[in-house]
């Protein structure tokens, strides 16, 4: 058996960028394991520390941009601002080391989240608050299999009809605590947790940069699911 230190040597190193939300986070891991992070919880906070985050975990983790493997970013759904930052720092990183770009979904890491809290659960409904009753959605089984692919809706009653009614069911996201309060479905808990932090990529990251399932680096856009609508402001009299 190799030593540890040899095996570490040997395994990828990852920059793993989280900005689809209102937590900022940002990490440096190698293989399975988180070396350095760096995070803030504040909304619009993106342009502000980013940039800033990257370094900082570099620093920590004792290592340069030209050692990383890939660069790993939130591919959304999420916030089309923030998700747009995200992108663009790690596009930047890219194209300047010349490295690959990974993709992560959102939902499947606030679903990893989620599991931290509630272990024994045996099937996670993802939601990403959209405004007004919409949402991004996901439902995952203990497995982290989709039950339910991810989509765009509008939260109704109907939504508890799709899942199974027979298990432990936890909601995490943004958008689980206005579906819970609205509707009150039964048997559905909700985890006291909902932030989805750069640590929680990791799992998707690995996976992907096994199967080397990387992005184009010139033509990649996030997830967005919905698509943006720019309407052009009302003149002013």
């Amino acid at each position: 058996m190799l030593p540890i230190e040899t095996s570490l040597e040997q395994s990828p190193k990852f920059l793993i960028i989280e900005s689809s939300g209102e937590v900022c986070s940002v990490a440096i891991a190698i293989g399975n394991e988180i070396l350095a992070e760096k995070s803030i919880v504040e909304s619009n906070s993106h342009s502000t520390y980013l940039a800033s985050f990257v370094q900082d975990v570099l620093s920590q983790a004792e290592m340069e941009i030209s050692e990383l493997s890939a660069i790993a970013i939130s591919g959304g759904p999420g916030s089309y601002t923030g998700l747009r930052i995200g992108c663009s720092v790690a596009k930047g990183i890219c194209f300047g080391a010349n490295k690959p770009l990974i993709s992560t979904s959102t939902l499947r890491g606030l679903a990893i989240a989620a599991f931290e809290e509630h272990p024994d659960a045996a099937q996670i409904v993802s939601l990403i608050d959209a405004r007004r009753m919409d949402a991004y959605a996901q439902v995952f089984d203990s497995q982290l299999s989709s039950l339910v692919d991810e989509h765009f809706l509008t939260l109704d009653e109907s939504f508890i009809n799709r899942l199974r009614s027979d298990t432990e069911t936890i909601a995490v996201g943004s958008g689980a605590h206005k579906w819970i309060e609205e509707f009150k479905p039964k048997g559905v808990l909700k985890a006291s947790k909902s932030e989805l932090y750069a640590r929680h990529l990791l799992n998707e990251v690995v996976l992907k940069w096994g199967n080397k399932d990387f992005e184009d680096v010139i033509y990649y856009e996030p997830n967005y699911i919905k698509s943006v609508f720019v309407t052009k402001p009302k003149p002013k009299f």
